[in-house]
């Protein structure tokens, strides 16, 4: 089974930090929700700043989504399209425009995207196409993530992070229904909605 390895040209760091960083790399689905969440539940953000939590959410998750979506449709790797800051200045103008303008809409959407980057550093492409790349390809996708996410100890171990970090925001903000979850997820929507109007 071939395995998904991302470069630069120039590798220079230590050994050890590079594999350390890739591991990082791996990190999967709740870890990538609970850190932007945890960073906004800081209450000097939280009480300076307005956004809506469902935007930072689907920004820190839309990377993966481009680019596991590419191959599990064996298009090719989307890391190159979706980890780049030219793809994610792209997407923010096109949610602001699309959604009017709204900062509390854009805003966290565009943040979601950087921590996503942030977290998957070193190993992704910011500056392509304009700095060359190299990109494998993995054979098969979804049994290569499994394989990782039980027996690689620093992916488990950043999920199992990703959950108690979610759990402390769930009980932190006392969000036990579905409806309360979902009331915290789109916390100002209604100053979308009044801006409108």
């Amino acid at each position: 089974m071939n395995t998904i390895i991302f470069l630069t040209r120039n590798y220079t760091l230590n050994p050890v930090i590079i594999w350390f960083l890739r591991g990082v790399q791996r990190i999967f689905l709740l870890f990538h929700i609970a850190v932007p969440l945890i960073v906004f539940e800081l209450p000097l953000i939280k009480k300076r700043f307005e956004f809506n939590r469902l935007a930072l959410i689907i920004g820190s998750l839309f990377p993966d989504i481009i680019d596991k979506s590419m191959l599990f449709l064996n298009l090719g790797s989307g890391r190159g399209i979706s980890h780049t800051i030219l793809f994610t200045i792209l997407c923010f103008i096109i949610i602001h425009v699309v959604t009017k303008r709204k900062k509390l809409i854009s805003l966290p959407f565009l943040i979601g995207m950087v921590i996503h980057l942030l977290l998957d550093l070193p190993e992704v492409p910011l500056f392509f196409p304009f700095i060359p790349y190299d990109f494998l390809m993995i054979d098969d996708p979804l049994s290569h993530w499994l394989y990782k996410l039980f027996n690689d100890p620093l992916v488990y171990f950043t999920e199992i992070g990703g959950i108690l970090i979610l759990l402390s925001i769930l009980v932190r903000n006392k969000l036990f229904s579905a409806k309360k979850i979902w009331n915290y997820l789109n916390r100002n929507m209604d100053l979308i909605i009044f801006q409108d109007k």
